[in-house]
């Protein structure tokens, strides 16, 4: 490789100190029209480009929620006749032991003069448990009856507008002549809207 040798003396700078002069000032000129001209353009264009950057996201993520939204909505309309329904079966009240006895009054024959006979003797809350708007309360009842009173308290119980399920029951059969010849003791769970407490 060919190495070039550049002999630059004192006379040639002064022989062309004018152009030499010229082309500093001229470099001058140039960065300072860049600095004060073409550098704040640059950056006021990268600040615009990564704050419409920033506005697509935004933008894309508004437009997730959106169908989110939709689809949201649409389920609710879906499922708003179901939980209409299932709020109509709830009983109201406050109290488990005023559903307690309001159970008793709705499932006993006390007031229905066609009704076989069926005496519920006592009733007891076991337990209560919160769902959301709603409590599920387990209670027992103690009956006396015959086949026909068990057969009418049953069919009352899965036909009522209520929600209610029997969860447990225990039939013992005694020896009597005349008059109900059952005890039964059944634990029902009955869901109850939870209501603002007195």
């Amino acid at each position: 490789m060919k190495s070039v040798k550049l002999d630059i003396t004192i006379g040639d700078i002064k022989k062309y100190q004018w152009s030499i002069a010229a082309s500093v000032i001229v470099v001058m000129i140039m960065a300072v029209a860049y600095l004060t001209l073409i550098a704040p353009i640059t950056d006021r264009k990268q600040m615009l480009v990564s704050k419409i950057e920033h506005q697509q996201k935004l933008i894309s993520e508004y437009e997730r929620k959106l169908s989110q939204s939709k689809v949201i909505r649409e389920n609710l309309a879906k499922h708003e006749g179901a939980l209409r329904k299932m709020k109509k079966r709830l009983f109201r009240g406050t109290d488990p032991y005023q559903l307690a006895a309001s159970l008793g009054d709705l499932l006993s024959s006390n007031s229905k003069a066609d009704a076989p006979k069926l005496d519920i003797k006592t009733y007891q809350v076991l337990t209560s448990k919160e769902h959301g708007l709603y409590e599920e309360v387990h209670m027992r009842f103690n009956l006396m009856t015959d086949i026909y009173g068990l057969h009418y308290f049953l069919t009352r119980v899965k036909n009522s507008e209520f929600a209610i399920q029997v969860k447990e029951i225990n039939i013992q059969k005694i020896q009597r002549v005349r008059g109900p010849d059952l005890i039964v003791n059944v634990i029902l769970a009955a869901l109850m809207e939870k209501g603002k407490k007195s």
